[in-house]
Protein backbone atom coordinates (compact mmCIF):
# COMPACT_ATOMS: atom_id res chain seq x y z
CA UNK A 1 0.00 0.00 0.00
CA UNK A 2 2.88 2.57 0.70
CA UNK A 3 4.18 1.63 -2.80
CA UNK A 4 1.09 2.52 -4.01
CA UNK A 5 1.23 5.97 -1.96
CA UNK A 6 4.84 6.93 -3.00
CA UNK A 7 3.46 6.12 -6.91
CA UNK A 8 0.83 8.75 -6.16
CA UNK A 9 2.89 11.07 -4.84
CA UNK A 10 5.47 10.83 -7.23
CA UNK A 11 2.87 11.22 -10.46
CA UNK A 12 1.56 13.95 -8.48
CA UNK A 13 4.82 15.83 -8.61
CA UNK A 14 5.70 15.08 -11.79
CA UNK A 15 2.88 16.05 -13.67
CA UNK A 16 2.84 19.18 -11.47
CA UNK A 17 6.47 19.54 -12.16
CA UNK A 18 5.90 19.39 -16.43
CA UNK A 19 2.91 21.93 -15.93
CA UNK A 20 4.61 24.61 -13.54
CA UNK A 21 6.36 27.75 -14.54
CA UNK A 22 7.95 30.90 -13.04
CA UNK A 23 5.56 32.78 -11.65
CA UNK A 24 5.02 36.54 -13.04
CA UNK A 25 4.70 39.21 -10.79
CA UNK A 26 1.29 40.82 -11.07
CA UNK A 27 0.83 43.82 -13.28
CA UNK A 28 -1.60 46.34 -14.08
CA UNK A 29 -3.91 45.78 -16.59
CA UNK A 30 -2.19 48.93 -18.72
CA UNK A 31 1.28 46.85 -18.48
CA UNK A 32 -0.59 44.19 -19.77
CA UNK A 33 -2.44 45.47 -22.93
CA UNK A 34 1.04 47.65 -23.69
CA UNK A 35 2.88 44.90 -23.06
CA UNK A 36 4.73 43.51 -26.19
CA UNK A 37 6.35 40.33 -25.21
CA UNK A 38 4.40 37.37 -25.42
CA UNK A 39 4.24 34.61 -22.52
CA UNK A 40 3.67 31.01 -23.84
CA UNK A 41 0.15 29.87 -23.07
CA UNK A 42 0.09 27.29 -20.22
CA UNK A 43 -2.27 25.60 -18.00
CA UNK A 44 -4.25 27.87 -15.54
CA UNK A 45 -2.40 27.69 -12.34
CA UNK A 46 -3.49 29.26 -8.72
CA UNK A 47 0.27 30.10 -7.87
CA UNK A 48 2.98 27.59 -9.07
CA UNK A 49 0.59 24.69 -8.78
CA UNK A 50 -1.18 23.44 -11.79
CA UNK A 51 -5.08 23.61 -11.65
CA UNK A 52 -5.81 20.08 -11.15
CA UNK A 53 -9.08 19.95 -13.54
CA UNK A 54 -6.99 21.15 -16.40
CA UNK A 55 -3.88 18.17 -15.68
CA UNK A 56 -7.30 15.58 -15.60
CA UNK A 57 -8.59 17.20 -18.60
CA UNK A 58 -5.38 16.77 -20.67
CA UNK A 59 -4.85 13.11 -19.01
CA UNK A 60 -8.19 12.31 -20.26
CA UNK A 61 -7.39 13.69 -23.70
CA UNK A 62 -3.96 11.91 -23.90
CA UNK A 63 -5.84 8.89 -22.97
CA UNK A 64 -8.85 9.46 -25.61
CA UNK A 65 -6.28 9.07 -28.16
CA UNK A 66 -4.90 5.45 -27.43
CA UNK A 67 -6.68 2.15 -28.66
CA UNK A 68 -8.92 1.52 -25.93
CA UNK A 69 -12.12 -1.01 -25.59
CA UNK A 70 -15.51 0.52 -25.93
CA UNK A 71 -15.98 -0.12 -21.66
CA UNK A 72 -12.37 2.00 -21.02
CA UNK A 73 -13.73 4.70 -23.33
CA UNK A 74 -17.26 4.51 -21.47
CA UNK A 75 -15.40 4.53 -18.05
CA UNK A 76 -13.35 7.38 -18.99
CA UNK A 77 -16.29 9.71 -20.21
CA UNK A 78 -18.02 9.44 -16.69
CA UNK A 79 -14.42 11.14 -15.21
CA UNK A 80 -15.73 14.38 -15.90
CA UNK A 81 -18.80 14.45 -13.43
CA UNK A 82 -17.00 12.02 -11.39
CA UNK A 83 -13.89 14.37 -10.72
CA UNK A 84 -13.49 17.45 -13.21
CA UNK A 85 -16.66 19.39 -12.75
CA UNK A 86 -16.73 18.99 -8.63
CA UNK A 87 -12.44 20.07 -8.77
CA UNK A 88 -13.42 22.89 -10.52
CA UNK A 89 -15.87 24.11 -8.28
CA UNK A 90 -13.36 23.46 -5.53
CA UNK A 91 -10.52 25.32 -7.38
CA UNK A 92 -13.03 28.49 -7.49
CA UNK A 93 -13.86 27.61 -3.35
CA UNK A 94 -9.78 28.35 -3.19
CA UNK A 95 -9.74 31.26 -5.45
CA UNK A 96 -12.60 32.87 -3.33
CA UNK A 97 -11.02 32.16 0.02
CA UNK A 98 -7.61 32.72 -1.32
CA UNK A 99 -9.21 36.38 -2.26
CA UNK A 100 -11.01 36.90 1.16
CA UNK A 101 -7.43 36.59 2.60
CA UNK A 102 -5.75 39.14 0.31
CA UNK A 103 -8.93 41.43 1.70
CA UNK A 104 -8.39 41.02 5.09
CA UNK A 105 -4.77 41.54 4.98
CA UNK A 106 -5.16 44.71 3.16
CA UNK A 107 -6.22 46.36 6.13
CA UNK A 108 -3.68 47.63 8.39
CA UNK A 109 -5.55 46.54 11.50
CA UNK A 110 -6.77 42.90 10.39
CA UNK A 111 -8.35 40.86 12.87
CA UNK A 112 -5.39 37.86 13.13
CA UNK A 113 -8.77 35.59 14.17
CA UNK A 114 -10.23 36.11 10.90
CA UNK A 115 -7.54 35.72 8.75
CA UNK A 116 -6.11 32.36 10.83
CA UNK A 117 -9.96 30.49 10.48
CA UNK A 118 -9.34 32.20 6.37
CA UNK A 119 -6.15 30.58 6.04
CA UNK A 120 -7.13 27.38 7.62
CA UNK A 121 -10.26 27.14 5.12
CA UNK A 122 -7.74 27.66 2.41
CA UNK A 123 -5.47 24.78 3.70
CA UNK A 124 -8.33 22.32 3.80
CA UNK A 125 -9.62 23.11 0.51
CA UNK A 126 -6.52 22.43 -0.96
CA UNK A 127 -6.58 19.33 0.65
CA UNK A 128 -9.22 18.65 -0.67
CA UNK A 129 -8.46 19.33 -3.89
CA UNK A 130 -4.63 17.10 -3.89
CA UNK A 131 -7.40 14.19 -2.35
CA UNK A 132 -9.77 14.47 -5.37
CA UNK A 133 -7.48 15.19 -8.31
CA UNK A 134 -4.85 12.01 -7.08
CA UNK A 135 -8.36 9.62 -6.62
CA UNK A 136 -8.96 10.82 -10.40
CA UNK A 137 -5.31 9.66 -11.67
CA UNK A 138 -5.65 6.86 -9.83
CA UNK A 139 -8.66 5.80 -11.30
CA UNK A 140 -7.64 6.79 -15.23
CA UNK A 141 -4.57 4.73 -14.44
CA UNK A 142 -6.57 1.90 -13.18
CA UNK A 143 -9.38 2.21 -15.96
CA UNK A 144 -6.44 2.51 -18.81
CA UNK A 145 -4.11 -0.03 -17.09
CA UNK A 146 -0.18 0.81 -16.06
CA UNK A 147 1.06 0.45 -19.33
CA UNK A 148 -1.00 2.85 -21.66
CA UNK A 149 -1.16 5.41 -18.55
CA UNK A 150 2.96 5.24 -19.28
CA UNK A 151 2.13 6.26 -22.65
CA UNK A 152 0.10 9.31 -21.51
CA UNK A 153 2.22 10.37 -19.04
CA UNK A 154 5.14 10.51 -21.76
CA UNK A 155 2.55 12.33 -23.63
CA UNK A 156 1.84 14.62 -20.96
CA UNK A 157 6.03 15.99 -21.36
CA UNK A 158 5.80 15.81 -25.44
CA UNK A 159 2.87 18.52 -25.35
CA UNK A 160 4.93 20.69 -22.86
CA UNK A 161 8.11 20.68 -25.13
CA UNK A 162 6.36 21.46 -28.17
Amino acid sequence: MSRFATFLIIITSVISYSFAYPAMPLQDESFQNNSSSKVKESIPTTGMAPRMSSVVDKLLINANSLQLTEKQKKSLSMIPDKYVYPLRRIEADYDIARMKINNLMQDPNFDITQVKEETKLLQETALKMAYMSIDAIAEIRSIVGLENFKKILSMLGQQEKN
